[in-house]
């Protein structure tokens, strides 16, 4: 699947709501049947095994879905712009064995934002 992107950006696990670096031009997810490939800065390939935790992140005109990687203090952040593109990625990456956070976890359920 790809994933059409508003932007993305690349955070630290510990400061949830601050991005270092941001890409509006030509950033990139792709979702395979055994990785998944991004691009903030540069191109990355990563299996779905070391994704440590997918996040929901919600700010005013943005929907987010937040990759954290296992033994990684940065985060790869995807900004979808749409509800519903967010929850079908994040529902893509749980069927892929990704966990989920809280939250993430709620904005699937059919009460959830």
């Amino acid at each position: 699947m790809i994933v059409t992107l508003e932007a993305a950006f690349a955070g630290f696990t510990f400061l949830p709501w601050f991005a270092w670096a941001s890409n509006s031009l030509n950033p990139k997810l792709i979702l395979y049947a055994d990785h998944v490939e991004y691009r903030l800065l540069r191109t990355r390939t990563r299996p779905y095994g070391e994704i440590a935790r997918v996040d929901y992140r919600k700010a005013p005109g943005t929907e987010n879905v937040v990759l954290e990687f296992h033994g990684a203090k940065m985060t790869f952040i995807a900004n979808t712009g749409l509800v519903g593109r967010t929850k079908e990625v994040i529902t893509l990456l749980h069927q892929h064995g990704c966990p989920l956070s809280e939250r993430a976890q709620a904005f699937l359920l059919p009460s959830g934002p």
